[in-house]
């Protein structure tokens, strides 16, 4: 009983976390609505602790003669991920974008075979295999390879390929402390914010106004009040429970973020978006299984 009660509030902590991260385009495309495109509501919002987040590690270096470099690295992947998804957001469907940035099962075999050296099972085979399935039924095939419709549908892509290699990174780093993680996350989001903001590349409009971002300060303050502590809450959690229930349990981002985007987002979602959602969820699910093997075969090299 416990262990149960040990468990319970990490696990909730993850489903509820990936609810809010499914249903992170909302805020995304009324700030967007506002005049406060991708780029300025993240600076706005995640960026200005990423500021903080700078001065608190630099006080850490001078005192402890220690600034974790490894770590920022980590954030700064991880931070330009969610820059990138809400990009993608702005610029192309809700569901393609939750889709395309869930392909991680594919990406993440791949990196754990080079990083990490963990052997690509079977388990792990059929995730790609559906994972890639997927990603040609979402978009289509044109001269026998995925076709990016736009920006946003690269972004997107873009956006899950980093998260990967940000999540092996995690998984390797033991030493990591909530706080850290957490703090250079924003820093990675202030800077890929930063870039996206003085990049010439007309994805983005100029500047809001004054009055533009005082109309759009309520959702701001959403960011500020839901989505800024998520991300603790979701780094506490990843501490404290397997995995493999991590990867299980995040799958309600993908289920908050599509079922919403069918019913809010008046875009189009019909069969063929339907098995683009099977195909990738399956693939998930696979993951999931393919790491509970990897695991155990760790476990019983370790005792042997």
């Amino acid at each position: 009983m416990n262990s149960r009660h040990n468990t319970f509030w990490p696990s909730a902590s993850v489903v509820v976390c990936g609810a809010l991260w499914g249903l992170y385009w909302i805020p995304i495309r009324e700030l967007d609505r506002n005049g406060v495109d991708p780029a300025w509501s993240t600076f706005l919002s995640l960026g200005v602790l990423g500021i903080i987040s700078i001065a608190v590690f630099l006080v850490q270096w001078v005192r402890k003669n220690r600034i974790p470099w490894g770590i920022i690295f980590t954030g700064i992947l991880s931070g330009s991920s969610v820059m990138l998804y809400a990009a993608g957001v702005g610029l192309t469907e809700i569901v393609k974008v939750v889709l395309l940035f869930y392909l991680m099962p594919v990406w993440s075999a791949l990196l754990g075979k080079l990083i990490l050296k963990e052997s690509i099972n079977k388990f792990r085979v059929v995730a790609i295999v559906l994972g890639l399935a997927g990603m040609a039924v979402i978009l289509g095939i044109t001269d026998g390879m995925p076709k990016l419709s736009n920006w946003g549908d690269a972004l997107a892509l873009l956006s899950g390929m980093i998260w990967a290699y940000a999540a092996v990174r995690i998984r390797r780093d033991h030493e990591a402390k909530v706080w850290e993680q957490v703090g250079a996350f924003y820093i990675g989001a202030l800077l890929a914010s930063s870039f996206f903001i003085v990049l010439p590349t007309g994805l983005f409009e100029s500047a809001p106004s004054l009055e533009e971002v005082r109309m759009a300060l309520g959702w701001l303050l959403v960011f500020i009040v839901v989505y800024l502590p998520s991300m603790f809450f979701l780094f506490w959690s990843t501490q404290r429970i397997s995995p493999t229930r991590v990867g299980i349990l995040l799958m309600s981002e993908i289920i908050f973020g599509v079922v919403s985007a069918a019913l809010l987002s008046n875009e189009p979602f019909g069969w063929i978006q339907g098995i683009g959602v099977v195909l990738i969820v399956s693939a998930a699910i696979v993951d999931t299984l393919a790491q509970q093997d990897l695991h155990s075969e760790s476990d019983r090299v370790t005792s042997n």
